[in-house]
């Protein structure tokens, strides 16, 4: 068997075999992922939570400040 022939059979992309050799080529990369631990998973959660509230907060108070400095301006014009 020649190598082209070699090469064409390692990656093969049709029938069973190849979805085999996906299934094992995820759980091969899942088994790298490192997963946070529970204390750390939970320490980001509560500061992308508190970051959100407060860039929130800060995207209502300026739409306010627009809004009514936008109504006077109208209201002067009108």
């Amino acid at each position: 068997m020649s190598e082209e022939n070699k090469k064409k059979e390692s990656h093969n992309t049709e029938g069973p075999n190849a979805v085999q050799s996906v299934y094992r080529t995820y759980k091969a990369e899942f088994k790298k992922i490192v997963w946070p631990s529970k204390e750390t998973l939970i320490k980001h959660t509560v500061t992308v939570v508190v970051v959100s509230l407060i860039f929130g907060a800060y995207i209502a108070l300026t739409d306010g400040i627009f809004g009514a400095l936008f109504s006077r301006f109208v209201q002067l014009v009108v």
